[in-house]
């Protein structure tokens, strides 16, 4: 058995044991996902819609797609991908309280700022997430967003966002800091190579992703009004906006 036959054959027997079997038979009845349970990688809601922005690396080989929001499993389908931005929208029904606010102007980098990102199975449980301000910085130089962040596989995917409230972009990797050095990918269903010694994490900035979404179609929302006041958590808001994705 190849490494990607196996790969499939692990994540489907990972989704059937984490989604009650008698929930998928009850038509009436949305499966449920343990509390417990880890998703592959996270998405964020983009619309009232319920469409929901990801990584393309982390869904691109699944045969199934799973979105869930709060235990609720519901089936997800590509509606839009771009392999040159690793970016990927999944059409859902789910019901979303909030979705993601862009940034109307780019912001020019004035040194390292504190930022939040994390994936959907860690916010489930992280303790005190409304007094969290910040696990990250914002690296400066270059077209994508780079952070010094210690999140683990599951997160890419996952909205980064600013003190402000505003998604400043979307994870997709962990990069080696020296030159020709191998990259890893943050979602568990990808296969990525484990990086050994420092690293940055690798997002796709605000900029790339409004463009990848008008290219396509898609409805989102940009401001330049701040979405929480100063103090408030970026963490609490990140929770709300995040979607775990599932790869069968």
């Amino acid at each position: 058995m190849d490494t990607a036959t196996r790969h499939r054959a692990v994540s489907m027997a990972a989704c059937a044991a984490l989604v009650s079997p008698l929930a998928w038979g009850q038509a009436a009845v949305s499966p449920r996902l343990s509390a417990t349970a880890e998703t592959h990688a996270t998405g964020v809601f983009l619309n009232p819609q319920g469409d929901v922005l990801t990584a393309r690396h982390a869904v691109e080989h699944c045969r199934d797609i799973l979105a869930v929001k709060d235990g609720r499993v519901v089936q997800a389908r590509v509606r839009a991908i771009s392999n040159e931005r690793d970016l990927a929208v999944l059409g859902t029904d789910l019901v979303p309280y909030l979705s993601a606010t862009f940034p109307e102007r780019a912001r020019a980098a004035e040194g390292s700022a504190g930022v939040f990102t994390e994936a959907y199975s860690v916010l489930q449980r992280m303790p005190q997430r409304g007094s969290v301000l910040s696990n990250a910085l914002t690296v400066p130089g270059g077209e994508d967003l780079n952070l010094i962040s210690g999140v683990k596989p599951g997160t890419s995917g996952s909205a980064v966002l600013r003190g402000d409230g505003l998604v400043a972009g979307v994870v997709v990797e962990r990069v080696a800091r020296w030159p020709g050095a191998a990259t890893g990918m943050l979602s568990r269903a990808s296969g990525g190579a484990v990086l050994q010694g420092p690293s940055q994490v690798r997002a796709i900035s605000a900029e790339q992703v409004k463009a990848f979404l008008r290219d396509n179609g898609i409805a989102f929302t940009q401001s330049d009004v701040p979405q929480l006041a100063p103090n408030q958590s970026p963490a609490a808001r990140a929770a709300t906006l995040a979607v775990g994705i599932l790869c069968g």
